[in-house]
């Protein structure tokens, strides 16, 4: 069984095409950003992307009509549980209308269904960002008027679960993991037999500082800082400088991991002191998940580009070793969940309506 699956981006779109679970072609379609603004919105670059697909796909010899499903990644959907989805017209109006957030994902089940349905074939969506499988305690957050959300990696990091199962020999249904998604921005997530019932939501500003982002500070410094600063009355600065200008970047100028590490190995003590710092966040909010879990892990998945980094997953596992053992899955696995979802659709496994 071939599928075809679409991931869009802030600035590129993703395909590939999966034989079975076997990856066949892969491609990285760029947009420059001038040509993205002059669209306006996310949902006036739909005709752009769709046509660079299609010229793509023929370019490289591929026919939709050969493909058995295509699967999009999930926009900004209405929070719900995870899994397969199929696109209805329920699914593609919230994402039209951008009314729970506008991102260019919103773009992927309206690809999908597109091509899937010019070529008579299903079209589906996997796992979207708003995978909402929280515990209800996990919801309070010590403010009244402030209910933390659900909001995380969770395509990357629903697959690197499975893949923990797979190496374990054990069904996802009877594990307790936690996983962590190590990039721009990091995620925790706590899984409890196959649900995600607690994460850290870092682009709201929750969880441990990132190579972009601020994470958790101090509220009452935070408040008297925001009430002096000229740009009290602007939260559109405000959200950008806490979700792109903050983290390392702040401190060094920088989110490359990879020439922060340099700078620390040349003797910048900065550099290691934030290093150190970061890590060791992260390794704070496993042993909190842990604790979350009774202490019951099974096992600890770490990925995302960061994961690349031997500094960095060296202190994770040092310090969290006494947990559970931890399995290491450098880089995305976006693609790859997509087309795990689709195959799995297509083999019967039960699909959700939105």
């Amino acid at each position: 069984m071939k599928i075809l699956c679409i991931n869009p981006g802030s600035t590129s779109t993703r395909i590939a095409v999966f034989d079975e679970d076997k990856k066949v072609f892969i491609t990285n379609i760029t947009h420059a950003n001038e040509d993205l603004e002059k669209m306006g919105d996310v949902q006036g670059q739909l005709e752009y992307r769709y046509d660079m697909i299609a010229d793509t796909l023929r370019e490289n010899g591929i026919s939709v009509s050969d493909m058995d499903a295509v699967v999009g990644r999930g926009g900004a959907m209405r929070p719900m549980g995870g899994g397969i989805f199929s696109n209805n017209e329920a699914m593609l109006a919230d994402c039209r209308s951008g009314k729970y957030s506008e991102h260019p994902s919103n773009l992927g089940c309206q690809l999908a269904k597109r091509f899937a349905d010019g070529a008579g074939i299903p079209s589906f969506v996997v796992d979207p960002p708003l995978v909402d499988e929280f515990d209800e305690c996990s919801r309070y957050s010590g403010f009244e008027p402030i209910r933390r959300i659900s909001a995380f990696h969770a395509l990357n990091e629903k697959i690197v679960a499975r893949y923990i199962a797979q190496k374990l020999e054990r069904p996802l249904e009877e594990l307790n993991l936690i996983t962590v998604h190590l990039g721009s921005g990091i995620s925790v997530t706590a899984h409890r037999k196959g649900r995600c019932v607690d994460n850290t939501f870092g682009s709201g500003g929750d969880g441990p500082f990132s190579p972009e982002r601020a994470g958790r500070m101090p509220v009452l410094e935070l408040a008297r800082r925001m009430s002096k600063s000229p740009e009290s009355k602007n939260p559109a600065a405000w959200k950008k400088f806490f979700s792109k200008q903050s983290g390392l970047v702040s401190y060094l100028g920088t989110n490359d991991v990879l020439k922060i590490t340099e700078r620390m190995e040349s003797g910048d003590a900065l550099a290691k002191d934030l290093l150190d710092g970061m890590a060791h966040m992260i390794a704070r909010e496993i042993a909190a998940y842990a604790a979350g879990l009774e202490w019951q892990v099974d096992g600890i998945g770490i990925t995302g580009a960061i994961a690349r980094s031997g500094y960095i997953v060296g202190i994770l596992q040092r310090e969290t070793a006494f947990i559970a053992e931890s399995f290491v899955f450098p880089g995305e696995f976006e693609m790859e969940g997509l087309a795990d979802g689709g195959l799995r659709a297509l083999r019967g496994e039960e699909v959700k309506e939105y």
